[in-house]
């Protein structure tokens, strides 16, 4: 964890996935690097991952058409 994310910890436990609505928990380092990224969230089941940009998850749905 770095100091842009590190007021994460307070609100991890209140965000959800706006897809599955399941928790977000922080990636692993195998799932940031399949992801080819430094940090991110995933869901619990890590059927969702949302890429932290500049200390800044970036919670957007999936659109479908």
């Amino acid at each position: 964890m770095n100091n842009d994310t590190a007021w994460l910890e307070e609100f991890l436990p209140l965000m959800r996935c706006p897809d599955t609505h399941q928790p977000l928990r922080r990636a692993t380092a195998e799932e940031c690097a399949k992801l080819g990224v430094s940090a991110a969230l995933t869901t619990q089941d890590g059927s969702q991952q949302f890429t932290i940009d500049e200390g800044i998850p970036i919670l957007l749905p999936r659109v479908v058409r």
